[in-house]
């Protein structure tokens, strides 16, 4: 009986407890013992929450000790190294290249040798007869170098050639602009990683934020100070909270996938672009000046290889259509060989022979195939002409949109930079009101939301401040030194 008692007893006492803490409202833990580490995890690919960890302070985006760091120039050179669209373009120009070899091969004097030996029957005659007719089988062998040269053709070879040398520095000229749109391309993908990065850093500042609001609610609702439904709605502003930090997290997993595949790497290996927006101030201005559209407009069209490219194309085809016409003019070759042939019917006794001689020719009838070529080259000639007239445009429009990009995104980040110090503000004071008991839940809600709309709203301006230095950069010209 009494050890019945005893259990009892027992029971009776570990109900109390528990009762007490089932009508007691529930403490919050402590945001540090629910935010993540700030221990990167083992795989990069892990989802959902947590995948980077806890920012220390400010707006900083996910820790990647484990994984290699790139900074801007160097992943241009990477990319420059395993691009297969720059591998492509510098074909291109090593074949233009050559192409200007081939045309002026046809203005130098060619050498070539030629040896032969026939053996016939028949009424032919015989150097060893004196040129009678012979029945009798007879061997003929002889050897001899022969020298040609041009010596005119309208000028024909001549515009093959400087077409030629124009088309080898433009396809120079298209590798060159290949070059810088990969920079861009590159810079793109870049700060697109680092921006992505922030904002999971900035979803995690929120979350943080969010945890210690239900930490505060619940404070107050254990004074008795607040009522018990402010939990659901600081636990809302908790969930909510945590939603975009996986979405942030994914994003910020697909933007390194991506900037990995922009440097020709697999999309497996991760690479972190180093981070060159001060963590604690994000809100560094441009250093670049932003000079007048004509100033700005003058230094592209001495800067960018694509419209350099252009012009050069532009040349290229005038050239190629005064060759195309030069066909119609006679062609004056002259030639000169020497060697040795056989004099007697066996194929021996050999005698030096050797001749001079000038070839005149001129085209009267060819079914029409000059003129064609004539009309391709014109038609070819109009189609370049467009181009260059569509480049100039493209120039002149990125150099407006890249100056408005650049003076926007500097007014924007002054912007971002208010309404984060406003923000700032407003939760320091709405909190300090809502301990106080002076405002309500609500408020201090809406200043949770107002705070992590400011935050975001600062990554994306400095960043963007980044991209449109980028931008600018690529306008003039003077993204990449080459």
């Amino acid at each position: 009986m009494k050890s019945l008692f005893n259990i009892a007893v027992a029971l009776a006492l570990a109900a109390v407890p528990l009762t007490a803490r089932a009508q007691a409202p529930v403490p919050s833990p402590s945001p540090a013992a629910t935010a993540p580490t700030l221990e990167p995890a083992t795989s990069p690919l892990q989802l959902p929450y947590p995948v980077f960890g806890t920012p220390v302070t400010g707006v900083v985006g996910p820790p990647s000790r484990e994984y290699p760091t790139v900074g801007l120039k160097q992943s241009i050179a990477i990319a420059v190294a395993r691009s297969p669209v720059l591998a492509s373009a510098r074909a291109d120009a090593s074949l233009a290249a050559l192409q200007v070899r081939v045309a002026l091969g046809a203005a130098l004097p060619s050498l070539s040798a030629s040896a032969a030996t026939s053996r016939f029957r028949g009424a032919a005659p015989s150097s060893a007869q004196s040129g009678a007719a012979t029945a009798q089988a007879v061997t003929q062998d002889q050897a001899a170098l022969q020298v040609r040269q041009l010596i005119f053709d309208g000028f024909h070879t001549e515009e093959q050639i400087a077409a030629a040398n124009a088309a080898s520095v433009a396809a120079a000229d298209t590798y060159r602009s290949a070059l810088q749109q990969l920079a861009l391309n590159v810079a793109t993908g870049y700060y697109a990683a680092l921006t992505a990065e922030r904002q999971t850093g900035a979803a995690l500042a929120s979350l943080k934020n969010a945890q210690t609001q239900r930490a505060l609610v619940a404070a107050q609702v254990a004074a008795g100070t607040a009522a018990r439904s402010d939990i659901s709605s600081a636990e809302l502003q908790v969930a909510q909270a945590r939603v975009a930090v996986i979405k942030a997290q994914a994003s910020a997993l697909t933007s390194l996938a991506s900037f990995a595949a922009t440097l020709g790497l697999s999309p497996e290996e991760v690479v972190q672009p180093v981070d060159d927006v001060p963590a604690g101030n994000p809100g560094a201005m441009s250093a670049l000046a932003v000079p007048s559209y004509q100033d700005a407009l003058k230094r592209a069209f001495a800067l960018r290889p694509d419209w350099s490219a252009a012009q050069e194309q532009v040349l290229a085809s005038d050239r190629s259509l005064r060759a195309a016409r030069a066909v119609r003019w006679p062609t004056l070759a002259g030639s000169a060989s020497a060697g040795s042939s056989s004099t007697d019917r066996s194929g021996g006794t050999f005698q030096p022979s050797w001749s001079v001689g000038a070839q005149l020719t001129l085209p009267i009838y060819e079914g029409g195939i000059i003129a064609a070529g004539i009309k391709t080259a014109q038609e070819q000639e109009l189609k370049v002409s467009a181009a260059e007239l569509t480049t100039r445009l493209s120039i002149e429009s990125g150099v407006k949109q890249a100056l408005i990009g650049l003076a926007s995104a500097e007014a924007g980040l002054v912007a971002a930079n208010q309404e984060r110090a406003t923000a700032d503000e407003t939760l320091q004071a709405t909190e300090a009101r809502y301990k106080a008991g002076v405002t309500t839940l609500p408020l201090l809600l809406q200043a949770q939301t107002g705070f992590t709309t400011a935050l975001v709203d600062q990554v994306n301006a400095a960043y963007g401040v980044r991209q449109a230095e980028q931008q600018y950069l690529f306008a003039i010209g003077d993204n990449v030194k080459i």
